[in-house]
């Protein structure tokens, strides 16, 4: 019987992953599309001047928006691959640095054990300074995506069509 819990919860959690593979995206992995697909649907209309009638008056304004919702975006992944990449090669070296102190059979125990210990620290740090990156990556998207939001809210608002009034 538990195992066939055991089982039937793998079988679940497998499907549930497979079928929200965004659940596992890296950050900087997305495009700006699939990032911010409603906003960039919405600058395509404004480059085709095809707006919905509320924005229609408002087009220079949109792809305006629409340029610096574009130009936020390649500084924030750009600054998240530096710190993966970062990350890995600091992995990378500290793996070669421990791998020759420790070589078998070791002959300097101490210095093994320095350098297992150094490696950790530094491992640490460089992973410390990932998570950061992609804390402000997160932290960017969002502050994008609320900048833009608002600009288009109140271009909503801002109709430059004059009502006439009748006395």
């Amino acid at each position: 019987m538990r195992r066939q819990l055991l089982v039937v919860v793998g079988a679940v959690a497998a499907l549930a992953l497979g079928a929200a593979p965004a659940a596992l995206a890296r950050a900087g992995d997305r495009t700006l599309t699939d990032t911010y697909p409603v906003a960039t649907a919405l600058c395509v209309k404004a480059h085709a001047n095809t707006l919905p009638p509320r924005l229609g008056p408002q087009v220079t304004a949109v792809i305006t928006a629409c340029n610096k919702l574009y130009n936020g975006f390649p500084p924030l992944v750009t600054a998240v691959d530096g710190a993966e990449s970062s990350y890995l090669q600091t992995v990378a070296d500290q793996k070669t640095l421990v791998a020759a102190a420790c070589a078998k059979p070791v002959t300097n125990r101490p210095a093994c054990i320095a350098a297992r210990t150094n490696a950790h620290g530094t491992i640490t740090a460089a992973h410390l300074n990932e998570v950061a990156a992609i804390s402000t990556f997160h932290a960017g998207v969002e502050t994008n995506r609320t900048t833009f939001w608002s600009t288009i809210q109140t271009l909503r608002g801002s109709s430059t069509s004059t009502k006439t009034s009748s006395s």
